[in-house]
């Protein structure tokens, strides 16, 4: 949902880049759970917010000192799946992706979906490997692109169809 910047000043306060579609909705939702890569998800509220320049700046609750802040730089924000509002029919989170069987060109199965990556011109797909390509990859990055890539999407059946073949 967004990332926690650098410090700002010294009562604990931290810049934040939203990744929602409005960026002041990220204060709708608490609690917050933050974590830096390679670390547990743990839960923080937010104790108050504002508007700073182009951007917000947030204090935590029980961060008071700059130092304290300094050490959640970096930190993901996220939130439960449960607190967001019903998808519109038709439309899905990208998080709903998650755990999907990725069916590639020859019928081949190339391995579930891990986590989504939106950083860019289209959402990443992050698929690990199934037991067939184990061998041949770690994992695979796939763009969810719908139509030249990803050809049927089936979220109940939880498969996406690509045309993206397992030596690629």
């Amino acid at each position: 949902m967004g990332r926690l910047g650098a410090t700002f000043g010294i009562k604990g306060f931290l810049k934040v880049q939203s990744f929602t579609e409005q960026p002041e909705n990220l204060f709708d939702y608490s609690p917050w759970y933050i974590r830096r890569r390679g670390e547990d998800w743990r839960e923080v509220q937010v104790e108050t917010w504002k508007p700073h320049g182009e951007g917000y700046i947030v204090k935590l609750r029980g961060v008071d000192v700059r130092e304290e802040a300094a050490l959640l730089t970096g930190s993901d924000i996220g939130i439960k799946r449960s607190s967001l509002p019903p998808a519109a029919d038709g439309e899905f989170y990208l998080c709903d992706l998650e755990g999907c069987t990725v069916i590639g060109l020859g019928e081949v199965n190339l391995g579930i979906v891990r986590r989504v990556l939106d950083q860019g011109a289209a959402p990443l797909m992050v698929v690990s490997p199934s037991d067939r390509t184990a061998g041949k990859s770690q994992e695979r990055l796939i763009p969810f692109v719908r139509g030249p890539i990803v050809t049927a999407l089936d979220l109940e059946a939880k498969t996406i169809r690509v045309e993206w073949g397992e030596d690629y």
